[in-house]
């Protein structure tokens, strides 16, 4: 599919140094005995604190969708999800995406690294910086890297997991 070329995908120093950023981190809060930590516990705990925000997701969605001025065509093509997908997304304004929906859509409309997180905060997301696939997600929108075939590609050589299924 997707990821099909990543013998050849080389990780950016700049992401392999904040791979040994979080690991040091790990290494210190275990050798102070300040927490346990376990990237499903954080997650879910760090999903289930996120405030809602004021608008939707839906709502957000649409903002964004607005000011790039884009037609929803071109968004759901390029962002590789289906059309009846999306339409459940248009029509149904409290349409639970996945992460990974939401982050299609944000590398699509090239979001900023703030303007992603707002849109994954509206969907009761977050991105704490625990695991390789939230890592190498923030570092793909801050150094704007919004083709979604290269993000795959980065994501399943770092960590043998792909958009569609997070």
């Amino acid at each position: 599919m997707l990821y099909q070329n990543t013998k050849n995908v080389t990780i950016p120093n700049e992401l392999l140094k904040l791979f040994m950023y979080h690991q040091k981190d790990i290494i210190i809060k275990k050798c102070f005995h300040t927490c346990e930590i376990t990237d499903e516990y954080t997650i879910a705990n760090n999903i289930l604190n996120t405030e809602k925000n004021a608008k939707s997701f839906n709502e957000t969605l649409f903002f964004y969708i607005n000011k790039l001025r884009i037609t929803d065509s071109d968004l759901y093509k390029k962002a590789f999800i289906d059309k009846r997908l999306f339409s459940k997304i248009k029509s149904n304004i409290d349409y639970h995406p996945s992460f990974g929906t939401v982050t299609l859509l944000a590398l699509a409309l090239e979001l900023s690294t703030n303007e992603y997180i707002n849109l994954l905060n509206s969907a009761s997301y977050s991105l704490p910086q625990n695991s390789y696939v939230n890592i190498t997600l923030k570092y793909c929108f801050d150094n704007k890297i919004y083709n979604v075939v290269d993000v795959d590609c980065l994501l399943y050589t770092v960590a043998e997991k792909v958009l569609k299924n997070l």
